[in-house]
């Protein structure tokens, strides 16, 4: 019996990244025969070609591609690629950036605690032993490491990489986070609630590459109000109703 491994791949003015995305995640199927692997790429209202190359490329690397109206951010952006690998039945959602820095041959890696059942939740890391590659600006190094101190403070959970975008959940966290997703910049308040939920959560060491075509929406002027925002949203989340299936 095939494992269901459903890849996210979240997707911003990406036209010139997905395709190379793409192609590497449909290598695994060569790679990993025992996996049914579907990718699911939300378009979150890009405003490049990121449409019309999808609507070329996605049936020739068996993508389900979904294109929403608006940008509505990268929460709810992961929120639809997660209700769709909820819809589909996959065992695990993997969360993969559109820009090509998270390298797919390391998905297994990511994959293979939850299925060996010692977590529910693995957190691709630049920062535990044995990662490499690239480690982002000092001032993303510094509130990654604001994050992983609130998060230890407030939830007791030890997450070096707090902003990964390179993740992955097991049905359980699918179907709560499908839910209470957060919005915006999401991250660290899902690890919040995840944690509320006792989901175990574990870093796995990855190396991460720069990117190759574009650039990164995220400038020291918005790096610092996203960190102020994340921390209120944070503690928010630690203690707000949420409603959720699971009891």
């Amino acid at each position: 019996m095939q494992h269901k491994i459903a890849v996210l791949i979240p997707a911003y003015n990406e036209s010139k990244n997905i395709e190379r995305v793409l192609r590497e995640v449909h290598g695994l199927r060569e790679t990993q025969p025992d996996w049914e692997i579907l990718p699911i790429v939300v378009n979150d209202g890009s405003k490049d070609q990121t449409e019309e190359v999808l609507s070329r490329i996605a049936r020739q690397y068996g993508a389900y591609a979904i294109h929403l109206p608006l940008n509505l951010g990268i929460g709810r952006a992961v929120q639809t690629g997660l209700m769709h690998a909820q819809i589909w039945g996959a065992e695990i959602a993997l969360q993969l950036d559109g820009d090509g820095q998270h390298p797919a041959d390391q998905i297994p890696a990511i994959v293979a605690p939850i299925l060996e059942r010692k977590t529910d939740v693995t957190v691709g890391s630049r920062y535990v032993s044995g990662a490499g590659g690239n480690v982002s600006s000092h001032v993303r190094q510094l509130g990654t490491l604001f994050f992983s101190a609130l998060l230890k403070i407030l939830v007791g959970v030890e997450i070096t990489d707090t902003t990964s975008g390179f993740r992955a959940f097991n049905r359980e966290a699918i179907e709560y986070l499908v839910q209470c997703y957060p919005d915006d910049y999401p991250e660290v308040e899902a690890y919040v609630l995840l944690a509320r939920k006792n989901f175990k959560m574990l870093e796995i060491p990855v190396t991460m590459r720069q990117r190759i075509q574009g650039k990164s929406s995220i400038t020291p002027i918005r790096c610092a109000y996203y960190m102020i925002k994340v921390a209120f949203a944070a503690m928010i989340g630690l203690v707000r109703p949420i409603e959720s299936k699971l009891g």
